[in-house]
């Protein structure tokens, strides 16, 4: 019996966006810009970046800052050595910029299958350097994952289905609503995460259809543990390209994911399990 317990992280944040009102401005500004503080953040610090086979991708980052400049703002990119995916099917810029008098940045990176992207998730992992003395930043480690797709219709695997675990207790069987997620292959359904624990949580999950492959596109990860919430946590990934459940665009009725549960032996060895989804 797994006895699983969770940390919680609060996080204060203040970020206003597009304010000009007169007694909100003081609260970020006090009219001397370099002894403003400013924090910045990315809108998700784990994103998908698909890549149609024998094509191209991209996806853009939103960078927010709760502060505006009447200056540019340029940040500079560095590339963490756990990247695994191969540098001749993606490009990252080495910089992000605010634009002077807003309080976003967009940064667009751009993907290419170049025969050498499959269904196998890879990473880009990337970090903010060198930012001033008056500039901090929360969570300075995104995450994209980069792997291949094949079109698929956008009403396949969409609708009410009927979710059945397997038996391992991560989530809640019973009937759910399967949507289109932020990409064209990417598929989201809300389920409760290990129901019953005591931690049980609703969230999101994300599988995305990487050429006849289903793949768990984000880790469910919700920061517990069997370690009297430390680390490691107990989470659930890709099972990778051998292990991942399959599918075919001829048939709609009933699916399987397999993922890998816990990786990194929280509360016992890692194994691969699934859940069905049976259309209503």
């Amino acid at each position: 019996m797994k006895h699983i317990y969770k940390i919680t992280f609060v996080l204060g944040f203040l970020l206003c966006m597009t304010s000009c009102d007169e007694n909100i401005d003081p609260i970020l500004s006090n009219g001397v810009e370099s002894e403003n503080r400013t924090f910045l953040s990315f809108a998700n610090t784990t994103v998908s970046l698909p890549i149609t086979i024998d094509d191209t991708g991209s996806v853009d980052l939103i960078l927010n800052s709760s502060t505006i400049s009447s200056t540019d703002r340029t940040f500079n990119i560095n590339l963490e050595m756990e990247s695994n995916a191969d540098p001749a099917t993606y490009t990252l810029p080495g910089s992000v910029t605010i634009p002077a008098n807003s309080y976003q940045g967009v940064l667009t990176i751009n993907g290419a299958d170049n025969g050498l992207v499959d269904a196998t998730v890879k990473q880009i992992v990337f970090s903010l350097t060198g930012l001033p003395d008056n500039v901090d930043m929360d969570l300075n480690r995104i995450v994209v994952n980069v792997f291949e797709v094949c079109p698929v219709p956008d009403t396949y695997l969409v609708g009410d289905y009927a979710l059945a675990d397997d038996g391992s207790g991560n989530f809640l069987s019973g009937n759910v609503t399967v949507s289109v997620g932020a990409t064209p292959t990417e598929r989201v359904l809300s389920t409760t995460f290990l129901p019953g624990t005591g931690v049980d949580t609703v969230l999101n999950v994300t599988i995305n259809l990487a050429c006849n492959l289903f793949n768990l596109s984000q880790d469910v990860d919700i920061s517990v543990s069997c370690t009297a919430g430390n680390p490691p946590f107990y989470i659930l990934t890709s099972a990778g390209n051998a292990n991942n459940g399959t599918y075919s665009l001829t048939s709609d009725v009933t699916h399987t994911i397999n993922y890998l549960q816990d990786p990194f032996e929280s509360c016992g060895p890692m194994s691969v399990q699934s859940f069905t989804l049976t259309k209503l």
